[in-house]
C-alpha cells in the first residue's frame, strides 16, 4: 500500500472516530442545565424545614428587572469596551489575535432596554409620571431590582455547586482516551537497520523499503473515592497496530489492571475523607438559614434603615473553583494562613441590631426619639417638612395681623421684624430640610432599590395621616378665610352696596365647608372614644384623671364650637336683609366681625381635630423578660443555629489535625493482566498477570508541622468557643437594650403626646391675644389704644416653634417604637415574611406559638464551659460523655486517690441545663436563664479530676 493511500485511510478512520466523540458531547447550553438541574436538587435538600424554606428559588433576574439581561447569557455579546485597550483584542504585540471575538455580536449598553416601560405596567403611576411608592411597593422594586438580593440568592446557588463537586469526588469517575497515530519511516532512515536481523513478531523493526504504521492506543479508566481515604482503579487499556508494507502485518495488546490504596492511619479514616464534604453540606444548610434571616434584615433596613444581619457566605470557591480547593484544615476556616489573614470561613455573625436612629428634633420641648432611615425615615423626613410649611404658613398668617397692629400703633417695630426674621428662618431651614429629603431619597433609590437617581417617584403618605393633625383641607379654609378678609380690608371703608353683597356671597360659601370640618372632628372624637378603654388599661390612676379630664373638655369645647358655627350662620343669613335695612356701613362692620369669628372657629376646631387625632394615637406594648427573650432567641434564631454548628465545624478540626500525627500505614493491593500473541484482544489467562501486595508505614518520627497544625487548632478551637459565648453575651445585651428602649420609647410617647397637647393650647392662646377686639372708643370718641405687650410675638413665635417641634417628636418617639418592636422580633427569631417579603405583623404570643409549631427537633448540648456554670476541663474526652452525662462515679478509695488510671469510669462533667421546648400558648412558660455565682471547688472535688497530659492537674 503506498503511502499516499495509507495516510487516507488514517484520516477518514480517525475523522470517523473523532467526529463520533465530538457529537455525542454536551453543548454548553446543556451542561448550563444540568449544572442549574443539580444546584437546585441539592438546595430543595436542605430547604425542607418550614423555617428557612425556599419555594421557587432561582437565580434567574426577573424579566421588569433592570438588571435583567436581554441577551444571551450562554452565549453573551461583547459588551462596550475601551477603544483603546480595544486594539489589543485584535493584535497584540505585533501578530493577529483571535478573529471571532465578536462572532456573538456587540451590545450597546448594559440595562434591560425595555424596564422602564415594565415599570410603569406593573406600578401605580400618578396623574404627574411619577410611580406611587407606598412601603410594599419598595419592597415588590428592591425584589424586582436590588442587585444585593440577586446576589444572596447567587451565594445560596454557589455553595450549592460546592457541594455538587464535593459529591463528585465520591462518585465513580470514567476516563477514556483514544490516541491514533501514522508513522512512516524512510528508506534510507530503513537503511540504519539493515545490518540489525529483525526479530519475529517485532514489527517495529523497519523493512528496507521503508516503513508505514497506524497505531490506535485506547483506554478506559474507572476510579473511585472510598469515605475511608481509599481509592480503587479499574482500567482497561487496548493497543494495536497495523504495518502497511510487505505482508500488511498488525498486533493488538490489551490490559487489565486494577488498585486498591488505603491509608490506615494518617490521611485515613472517615474523619479525614469526607470532612471537605461534611462541611459543603453544612454550609449550604447554614446558607439556607442565612438567606431567610437576610430577607428579615432586607425587609428592615428598606423599612427603618437597619438591616443589622449578613446575607449567605461561601465556604467554597475560595481559589477561583467550585468545592473546597485549597482546603488544607488549618488556619480559619481549614483554609491555611489565607483564610485566617482574611476571617474566610469564620462564623458568630449577626448578633447585634439597634433602630438606625440619629439625633432627633429637639426644641422647648425636647425629647424626640430620632430620625429613622429607610422608607419610613423618607416619610418622618416628608412630614417634619409638612409641619414647617404649616408652621411657617401659621407665622405668615400672623404676621399680617402683626403689621396691621403696627400701623393701629398697637405693637413696637422690633417685635415686627423679630417675627420677620423668624420668617426667613423658617425659610431657609426648609429650604435646607427639603433639599436633605431629595439627596435621601436618591440615596434610597439607587442604594437598597437598584433604582437610578432619577426615577420620578411620590412617597405614599397614608401611614402618616394620623399625625397630620391639621388637615389640609383646614389649611385651605384657614388661607382662604385669611385671604377673603385681606381683600376685604383692600376696599374702601365705604363700600358699595354690590361690592358688600359680593363679599357676603363669597363669605357664606367658605362658611359652608366648615360643615364637614366639624363632621370630620366629630369622627375623631368618636374614634377617641372607642380606643379610651385600651388607654385607660396602660395609665396609672393619676394619669387616667388627666386623660378624662381632657376627653371632657374636648367634648365641651367642640359643642361649644358648634353651636358658635350656629349663631355665625345665622348672623350670615341675616346679613343681606340687614343690609338693606341698615346700610352698608353697619353691614360692613358686622362682616368684618364674622369673617374674624369664622377664622376663629376654624382654627379652634383645628385644635380639637388635632387633640382628638394625638389621644387616638397608640403603639403595642411589649411586656417581656430579658432572660425570657434570650431563651426565645436561643431556640427559634437562624444565625444561632448556624453558630452553634461554625463551633462544631471547628471542633471537627481537630480530630482531622489529630490524624496527621499518626503513622502513615498505607495497604496496597493491585494488579494486571495483559494479553500476549497479538490477534485476539480478550485473551486474558492466569499466567500472563501480576498481582502485587504491599504494606508501607512511615512511624511519625517527623511531625513538627503537623505537631503545630494540631496545636494552632486547639487554640483555635478556644478562640471559637470564647467568640460564641461573646455572641451569646452580645445577643442578650442587645434584647436588653431592645426591651428598655420599647419601654422607655412608651413612656416617652405620653411624655410628647402631653407635650404636643401643651403646645397646642399655647398657640391658641398666643393666638386669641392677637385676635382680641380693640377696646371700646373712649368717653370723648378717641379710639383707646390697646397695646400687645414687649414679648406678643415672641410668645406666639415660641409657642409656634413649639408645636412643630412636639409633633415631630411625637412622630419620631412613634416611629421608633415601630421600628424597635420590628428589629426585636428580628432579633428574637421570630419575624416572619411572607411571599412578597413583607413584615407578617403579629403579637408576640401568636408569633410564639406558630414559631413552636415549626420546630420538630430538641436543642443540642451547649457549649462545656459557658458562663451558665464553672466547669472543670478535663485532660480526657470520652465518646459516651459527649452524647449523654454519665452517671455519678463513686468516690475514689484511699488506695485509688494516688492513681486516677485506675478508673474505669470517666469523672462526671456538669453540664449546663439545656433548654427544653417552650409551650406555645405564653411567654412565661419559657424558663428563663438564672444566674448564681460559681461555687468554689472543693479539695475533694479537684482531687477527683484526671490529670492532663501536661501533668498538671486543671
Amino acid at each position: 500500500m503506498s503511502n499516499r493511500r495509507a495516510k487516507r485511510t488514517f484520516v477518514l478512520a480517525v475523522t470517523a472516530v473523532l467526529g463520533s466523540f465530538v457529537t455525542s458531547g454536551c453543548n454548553r447550553y446543556e451542561y448550563r442545565q444540568e449544572a442549574d438541574d443539580e444546584a437546585y436538587c441539592l438546595i430543595h435538600e436542605k430547604d425542607n424545614d418550614p423555617r428557612w424554606d425556599s419555594p421557587g428559588f432561582t437565580i434567574e433576574m426577573d424579566p421588569r428587572s433592570r438588571y435583567y439581561d436581554v441577551y444571551d447569557e450562554v452565549e453573551p455579546p461583547m459588551p462596550p469596551d475601551d477603544p483603546v485597550s480595544h486594539t489589543f483584542m485584535h493584535h497584540v504585540d505585533g501578530m493577529d489575535h483571535w478573529p471571532y471575538w465578536h462572532q456573538f455580536g456587540d451590545r450597546p449598553d448594559l440595562e434591560n432596554p425595555f424596564w422602564k416601560e415594565e415599570l410603569r405596567a406593573s406600578h401605580k403611576i400618578t396623574d404627574e409620571g411619577k410611580v406611587r411608592l407606598a412601603l410594599e411597593d419598595a419592597i415588590k422594586l428592591a425584589l424586582i431590582h436590588s442587585p444585593d438580593y440577586q446576589q444572596q440568592f447567587e451565594t445560596v446557588y454557589l455553595s450549592a455547586l460546592d457541594v455538587s463537586t464535593e459529591r463528585f469526588r465520591f462518585d465513580v469517575q470514567f476516563f477514556g482516551s483514544f490516541d491514533p497515530a501514522f508513522t512512516t519511516v524512510g528508506e534510507e532512515r530503513a537503511n540504519v537497520f539493515r545490518s540489525v536481523p529483525p526479530r519475529t513478531g517485532n514489527i517495529f523493526t523497519p523493512a528496507r523499503d521503508g516503513s508505514n504504521q497506524v497505531s490506535l492506543d485506547s483506554g478506559l479508566r474507572a476510579e473511585r473515592q472510598l469515605s475511608t481515604a481509599g481509592e480503587v482503579l479499574v482500567g482497561f487499556a487496548n493497543s494495536t497496530v497495523w504495518e502497511f508494507v510487505g505482508p500488511n502485518r498488525g498486533f493488538t495488546t490489551s490490559l487489565l489492571n486494577f488498585s486498591l490504596v488505603q491509608p490506615l492511619l494518617r490521611n485515613g479514616g472517615r474523619a479525614f475523607a469526607l470532612e471537605q464534604l461534611t462541611i459543603a453540606e453544612r454550609a449550604l444548610l447554614a446558607n439556607l438559614r442565612a438567606l431567610e434571616r437576610y430577607r428579615h434584615g432586607f425587609y428592615t433596613n428598606l423599612a427603618i434603615g437597619n438591616s443589622g444581619v449578613s446575607g449567605p457566605s461561601r465556604r467554597g470557591g475560595f481559589f477561583g473553583g467550585t468545592g473546597l480547593t485549597g482546603f488544607t484544615g488549618q488556619g480559619s476556616g481549614g483554609f491555611g494562613g489565607v483564610g485566617d489573614a482574611t476571617g474566610f470561613g469564620r462564623g458568630f455573625g449577626g448578633g447585634t441590631g439597634g433602630t438606625g436612629g440619629g439625633s432627633g428634633t429637639t426644641g422647648f420641648a425636647g425629647g424626640g426619639a430620632g430620625t429613622l432611615g429607610g422608607f419610613l425615615g423618607l416619610l418622618q423626613q416628608l412630614q417634619q417638612i409638612r409641619n414647617s410649611e404649616q408652621s411657617l404658613e401659621a407665622q405668615l398668617g400672623t404676621l399680617e395681623l402683626l403689621e396691621a397692629a403696627l400701623d393701629a400703633g398697637l405693637i413696637d417695630i422690633a417685635q415686627v421684624d423679630q417675627f420677620r426674621q423668624s420668617i426667613e428662618t423658617e425659610r431657609a431651614t426648609l429650604l435646607q430640610a427639603q433639599n436633605n429629603y431629595l439627596d435621601s431619597l436618591e440615596g434610597f433609590l439607587t442604594g437598597r432599590l437598584g433604582l437610578p437617581p432619577d426615577t420620578p417617584v411620590e412617597l405614599d403618605d397614608e401611614m402618616l395621616e394620623p399625625f397630620q393633625f391639621v388637615g389640609d383641607d383646614m389649611i385651605e379654609l384657614q388661607n382662604a378665610l385669611s385671604e377673603l378678609a385681606g381683600d376685604f380690608g383692600d376696599i374702601a371703608d365705604e363700600p358699595t352696596a354690590e361690592t358688600l353683597t359680593e363679599y357676603i356671597e363669597r363669605t357664606v360659601d367658605l362658611s359652608g365647608n366648615i360643615e364637614a370640618l366639624i363632621q370630620q372632628t366629630r369622627d375623631e372624637l368618636d374614634e377617641l372614644e372607642s380606643s379610651a378603654l385600651a388607654r385607660l388599661n396602660t395609665m396609672t390612676e393619676a394619669e387616667q384623671g388627666l386623660f378624662n379630664t381632657d376627653r371632657r373638655r374636648l367634648k365641651e369645647a367642640f359643642e361649644n364650637l358648634r353651636t358658635e358655627y350656629a349663631r355665625l350662620e345665622s348672623a350670615l343669613e341675616a346679613l343681606p336683609k340687614g343690609l338693606e335695612r341698615d346700610g352698608v356701613k353697619p353691614s360692613r362692620n358686622k362682616l368684618v366681625q364674622i369673617q374674624t369669628d369664622l377664622e376663629n372657629v376654624v382654627g379652634e376646631l383645628s385644635l380639637i381635630h388635632g387633640r382628638a387625632r394625638l389621644e387616638t394615637i397608640t403603639v403595642d406594648p411589649v411586656n417581656l423578660d430579658p432572660h425570657h427573650a434570650l431563651e426565645i432567641a436561643r431556640r427559634y434564631r437562624l444565625d444561632w443555629m448556624n453558630n452553634r454548628a461554625a463551633l462544631v465545624d471547628t471542633w471537627r478540626l481537630i480530630e482531622f489535625n489529630a490524624i496527621a500525627l499518626k503513622s502513615d500505614i498505607t495497604v496496597r493491593f493491585e494488579g494486571d493482566l495483559q494479553t500476549l500473541g497479538g490477534d485476539n484482544p480478550l485473551k486474558f489467562r492466569d499466567d500472563t498477570g501480576t498481582l502485587r501486595a504491599g504494606l508501607e508505614f512511615d512511624p511519625p518520627f517527623t511531625r513538627l508541622v503537623e505537631r503545630n497544625n494540631f496545636r494552632q487548632q486547639l487554640i483555635e478551637y478556644q478562640q471559637s468557643r470564647r467568640q460564641l459565648i461573646q455572641y451569646e453575651d452580645n445577643v442578650h445585651q442587645t434584647l436588653r437594650q431592645l426591651l428598655r428602649q420599647l419601654n422607655e420609647l412608651e413612656i416617652n410617647l405620653e411624655i410628647q403626646r402631653r407635650a404636643v397637647a401643651i403646645a397646642i393650647r399655647r398657640v391658641d392662646q398666643t393666638r386669641e391675644i392677637l385676635n382680641q377686639p380693640a377696646p371700646p372708643a373712649g368717653p370723648d370718641g378717641a379710639a383707646t389704644s390697646r397695646g400687645f405687650g414687649p414679648t406678643a410675638a415672641l410668645n406666639l413665635l415660641t409657642a409656634l416653634s413649639d408645636l412643630r417641634s412636639t409633633q415631630n417628636n411625637f412622630l419620631s418617639v412613634w416611629l421608633n417604637h415601630y421600628a424597635t418592636r420590628m428589629v426585636l422580633m428580628r432579633e428574637l427569631g421570630l419575624m416572619r415574611v411572607d411571599e412578597n417579603n413583607i413584615w407578617i405583623d403579629e403579637p408576640l404570643d401568636l408569633a410564639i406559638a406558630t414559631a413552636e409549631s415549626y420546630v420538630c427537633d430538641e436543642l443540642p448540648p451547649e457549649v462545656i464551659g459557658t458562663w451558665l456554670e464553672p466547669v472543670p476541663k478535663p485532660g480526657v474526652n470520652r465518646p459516651d460523655a459527649q452524647t449523654a452525662p454519665a452517671p455519678a462515679p463513686a468516690p475514689l478509695s484511699e488506695e485509688d486517690e494516688d492513681d486516677d488510671n485506675t478508673r474505669s469510669v470517666p469523672p462526671t462533667l456538669p453540664m449546663p441545663n439545656t433548654l427544653q421546648p417552650a409551650p406555645a400558648e405564653t411567654i412565661q412558660n419559657i424558663r428563663p436563664i438564672h444566674f448564681e455565682e460559681p461555687a468554689s471547688p472543693s479539695p475533694e472535688s479537684i482531687r477527683h479530676f484526671p490529670r492532663s497530659r501536661f501533668g498538671t492537674n486543671r
